[in-house]
């Protein structure tokens, strides 16, 4: 007596539908990726004992910086513990904080490999993880002396890392704020927001001469200026040989050909109490 064999389109429907319980996993995992400006991370208040070293944190303040006429924010309670952070990854070596968005992570340079994108798909802990880390490259000197410093981040669908640079955009949020702050161990960088484009995807340190002065001065009258149609820039920002440029880069919902940039000029840098 032959079996009764399961029909095929039981087999295929079953098969279906551990495809799309996987794929809602998934979704679901990356909606919520963890954002360093929380649990990891905090920087202005102490928290319960863990496993993974944490960084401490004392109150710092800082007055405003008139700039062109302009008034940044104040920088408040941000103080990482870098002794700490180093001990966690010693890549480490910078915070990036713009208020009113959700951009509050360290800053990592990978040096041991070579391999500059290390960070897009790596954790501060230099575990794989989807979202990454604010990351230089190794171009860029750690001092934040160079005459253009670039940072990239992705665009999380969930509003973590660079995704609310996309604020910038809007020209109210724009005209409302426009400071970021970069910490290292030993310094406070303040920045003045002056412009904030749509760009292509060209390298921007590979791309430009920076070097010369003219030619750099080029750059900079063309930042003042991009050819985007969602530009905003601050009026009466004037950029010199001796101006020192912070560019923010994320990608956009767009072309996967295109970044949106955030750039700011130092105006302030001082020594971290």
């Amino acid at each position: 007596m032959n079996r009764s064999k399961k029909p095929k389109w039981i087999i295929l429907l079953c098969v279906s539908i551990a495809v799309i319980i996987g794929a809602l996993i998934f979704l679901f995992l990356y909606l919520n990726q963890k954002d360093y400006n929380g649990d990891q991370f905090p920087t202005s208040a102490p928290v319960a004992e863990t496993t993974t070293p944490q960084p401490t944190a004392s109150a710092t303040e800082k007055k405003p910086v008139d700039a062109w006429g302009h008034q940044t924010s104040e920088l408040g309670d941000h103080a990482p513990d870098f002794d700490e952070l180093m001990e966690i990854n010693p890549d480490i070596y910078a915070w990036i904080y713009i208020p009113n968005t959700n951009v509050d992570y360290p800053v990592a340079r990978s040096t041991g490999d070579g391999d500059d994108s290390f960070y897009l798909e790596h954790n501060v802990y230099r575990q794989y993880q989807f979202s990454g880390t604010i990351y230089s490259e190794i171009k860029n000197q750690p001092d934040m002396h160079d005459r253009v410093t670039v940072f990239y981040g992705h665009n999380m669908l969930n509003g973590s890392m660079f995704a609310s640079l996309h604020n910038f955009e809007d020209k109210s949020f724009f005209d409302q704020n426009n400071t970021a702050f970069v910490l290292t161990k030993d310094k406070v960088f303040t920045y003045l927001i002056y412009s904030a484009y749509t760009f292509d995807d060209r390298h921007i340190l590979n791309t430009y001469f920076l070097g010369d002065n003219e030619s750099f001065q080029e750059y900079l009258d063309s930042t003042l200026a991009p050819h985007s149609y969602d530009a905003n820039v601050r009026e009466g920002v004037e950029l010199s040989a001796n101006s020192k440029i912070l560019t923010l880069s994320t990608c956009t919902a767009g072309a996967s050909n295109t970044r949106y940039l955030v750039q700011g000029v130092l105006v302030d840098e001082s020594d971290r109490r």
